[in-house]
């Protein structure tokens, strides 16, 4: 999975060392243009535009003190870009070379390149090279103590990216040492009961529950807990996510008779906060009624799934993917009292749906393959749309109609006169039969 860490700064060295207006005019087009045509998904245009903005910052007076950092931002929108689009080893290049344009002029030890490695690190994290991030943001921490302090709130955010980082490599000791400074710090600029505190209480907590101590994470979510509910309150809809991970992690450990009052009053705050109806309460009904599950307490779960169930309903549509788990749920409960009759329409009716969008999936693809000229391969997704749907829909559900139509649309651009009309009348049939009850 990529890391989503990844920091899109806005330049202030092109604001701040701006070149003549008639010497720059066409290189802060470009750029601008570029960053709008990214904006717009058009990134074909956007990356063409700002490949010239990096050209035009190249032939600009290399004795000016402005004109590093022109490349750099160009550089680093065309890191964004790429970013976005996927292209991470492209992406990284091109910030290490903002970087590098960068250090020259300002050296190497200078606090404005903080932003810039910063950026880099997040390219790498993305791009699946996090060991090439950890001592970029080592450097970034060691600028930020030297220029703001060892308790700066910066630094404390800095050692929260290196144990974000030490982490996704499993490096835990590591990653807590670094939480550990992080909460040093915080303590010691902030005092020892602020939401700030709580929230590294918190990361530490994640940590120690995915290194295998449950019972230090244990504390530590106690520990965020306590402090929240002293700066929000007993009933604060904050709590619940803390509520959550620690119900949740005592559940994994089949500690079921602690984590059911720990999730039990999660889900009692967004009633109470949200209303009984709200979307936000389904999953906090799932949680408690999968606990009492796994606790072989059947009786329990039961109306929680069904609430969960009529609520998912409601809020998401007949035909969302949280209707199927919802469904599945309840039918898992059926199951394992044996009552398969029960079980064996839920089970059926969350497949349909998951088929369902199984066809949309399908025809999605046939549709890029005809806008890619690919008619041999836009025809085979849709018949392979179309006999999914007639089997997990039926053929005379109106649901079928919107790939029907793309489908003749298909087959008229192909030629296939003979071919759409038959669609076209299959079409017809199906709006003059009475539709069926979903």
């Amino acid at each position: 999975m990529r890391c989503a860490a990844i920091v899109l700064l806005a330049s202030g060295f092109l604001l701040q060392n701006r070149l003549p207006a008639q010497t720059i005019s066409v290189f802060e087009t470009h750029l601008l243009s570029g960053k709008a045509a990214a904006q717009q998904s058009r990134y074909a245009e956007a990356d063409r535009i700002l490949r010239l903005a990096i050209q035009d910052s190249e032939s600009l007076d290399e004795a000016d003190p402005a004109t590093p950092g022109h490349l750099a931002d160009a550089l680093e929108a065309l890191c964004d870009l790429d970013l976005l689009t996927g292209k991470y080893e492209e992406a990284i290049a091109f910030q290490e070379r903002a970087v590098a344009a960068l250090e020259k002029p300002l050296g190497a030890e200078s606090h404005d390149l903080v932003p810039h490695l910063v950026r880099l690190a997040g390219a790498y994290r993305a791009g699946s090279q996090t060991p090439k991030a950890v001592p970029v943001l080592q450097r970034a921490l060691a600028l930020d103590i030297r220029a703001l302090g060892p308790n700066d709130a910066k630094v404390s955010v800095d050692y929260d990216s290196i144990a974000s980082a030490d982490m996704e490599m499993k490096q835990f000791g590591e990653a807590r040492t670094a939480f550990e400074q992080a909460l040093r710090t915080r303590i010691e600029r902030v005092g020892p009961d602020h939401l700030d505190v709580a929230n590294n209480y918190l990361n530490l907590a994640l940590l120690e529950e995915r290194d295998g101590k449950p019972k230090v994470a244990r504390v530590n979510f106690e520990q965020a807990l306590s402090i929240s509910e002293k700066k929000l309150g007993d009933e604060s809809y904050s709590l619940t996510g803390i509520l959550d991970r620690l119900g949740l992690m005592l559940r994994k450990e089949k500690n079921f008779g602690e984590a059911e009052p720990v999730l039990q009053r999660s889900l009692s705050i967004r009633e109470k906060t949200l209303g009984s109806r709200h979307s936000d309460v389904a999953p906090a009904l799932d949680n408690l009624a999968l606990t009492y599950f796994y606790d072989n307490k059947f009786a329990e779960a039961e109306p929680l799934f069904t609430r969960s169930l009529s609520i998912w309903l409601s809020t998401q549509g007949q035909y969302s993917p949280l209707v199927a788990q919802a469904l599945d749920n309840l039918g898992a409960l059926y199951s394992a009292q044996q009552k398969f009759d029960q079980a064996e329409p839920l089970f059926r009716r969350a497949l349909s749906i998951r088929e369902r969008q199984d066809v949309e999936s399908l025809g999605n693809l046939a549709l890029i393959y005809q806008a890619k000229n690919d008619p041999k391969n836009a025809d085979l997704y849709f018949q392979r749309a179309l006999l999914i749907g007639e089997k997990s829909l039926g053929s005379d559900q109106l649901e079928m109609g919107e790939t029907l139509e793309e489908y003749a649309t298909f087959l008229r651009g192909a030629g296939r006169m003979a071919d759409a009309r038959k669609i076209s009348a299959h079409i017809q049939e199906l709006k003059d039969r009475p539709r069926k009850e979903p």
